[in-house]
């Protein structure tokens, strides 16, 4: 993977022999490590370079408080796990204008546009290891379980000229040994190399997504539990419409779609299932409203394969027909 994130170290440091005091740890195998010092300030940097994913670690001592600029290529997903520090870390714009905070043993995954930044780093130990890698392993919908990635998958598919951030999350000892593992099998010019780095950054994504759920989103309250429910379901439908179905709700709640189907009719008197056609049928008639749209255009927003299974649905919701329904609107409009 091309490499797009400049770290500007020797803007701070000077560059020296390998005989400082740190030893990195974890270190990234086959990565040689570039060792910096001033003064009393420290720093070994390592970088490997996959087809999928480009790998980094920065582990730096400093006497007092230090701001490197960086500097972005290209608009790539960032994932950052601040492993240890004495305080946090904030990434500022040109401006500047603080766009992200990082608090010692937590990650978080950002979206960022080419361009100018800087990190502000608090005085003390620091340890900070990332990666950025390709975007397109989210396709084909497979993102929708992952809710907490959307809004940033969204500005890395749009280009999008502004930062964005995911939730931040804890990193555990589950996410640390699976951080030790990558970094240890990493083998250079090894065919199956690829196809290991790859399933490793998919690893830590998914557990990341444990992560945010147990900490943001895990409720025994049954009643908060059908709400988050109504609220993730609302937000798929606006979303990408009949592609959501009530089985992925319940996969990212991690409860089984009869559970949740049985809490909406105790709390709601309803089917989730007739809840799900209710959001679904009020957009295609907000889309119906506007004449520009054809119905081949409102299906495919709508997330229906075509026209005929466009109609079948709303007929079968609404006992008319699409073309029905917008002769109806258009002659309330006239009275």
């Amino acid at each position: 993977m091309k490499k797009s994130l400049h770290i500007d170290l020797p803007s701070h440091f000077r560059v020296v022999e390998t005989d400082i005091d740190m030893a990195p740890m974890p270190a990234i195998a086959y990565a040689p490590g570039t060792y910096y010092g001033q003064g009393e300030d420290q720093a070994i940097a390592q970088e490997f370079d996959g087809r999928y994913g480009y790998l980094y670690r920065y582990e730096l001592t400093l006497a007092g408080s230090a701001r490197i600029p960086l500097r972005v290529e290209r608009g790539d997903l960032h994932v950052l796990y601040l492993m240890e520090a004495d305080g946090d870390i904030v990434l500022e714009d040109a401006v500047p204008h603080r766009v992200c905070t990082l608090s010692p043993g937590r990650g978080r995954y950002l979206y960022l546009p080419p361009g100018v930044y800087r990190l502000r780093l608090p005085p003390g130990r620091l340890l900070l290891f990332g990666f950025y890698f390709d975007g397109g392993i989210f396709r084909e919908g497979n993102e929708r379980h992952f809710p907490f990635l959307h809004a940033v998958i969204r500005a890395y598919r749009s280009r999008s000229e502004k930062v964005c951030c995911s939730r931040d999350f804890r990193i555990g000892p589950r996410t640390q040994s699976r951080i030790q593992h990558l970094c240890d099998n990493l083998r250079k010019d090894d065919f199956s190399n690829e196809s290991f780095v790859i399933h490793e950054i998919s690893k830590l994504i998914e557990l990341s997504r444990e992560k945010v759920f147990d900490e943001y989103e895990r409720t025994s309250d049954p009643q908060l539990l059908i709400q988050r429910c109504r609220e993730l379901l609302a937000a798929g439908i606006a979303r990408e419409g009949n592609a959501i179905r009530i089985k992925d709700i319940a996969g990212q709640l991690r409860v089984r779609p009869e559970y949740l189907n049985r809490l909406h009719k105790e709390h709601y008197q309803q089917k989730i299932s007739s809840y799900r056609n209710r959001l679904l049928l009020e957009k295609i008639k907000a889309l119906l409203a506007y004449p520009s749209f054809t119905l081949l255009e409102i299906s495919m927003q709508c997330g229906f394969h075509g026209v005929s299974e466009l109609s079948r649905f709303f007929r079968k919701h609404s006992q008319m027909t699409p073309g029905q329904y917008r002769r109806l609107i258009r002659k309330d409009k006239t009275r």
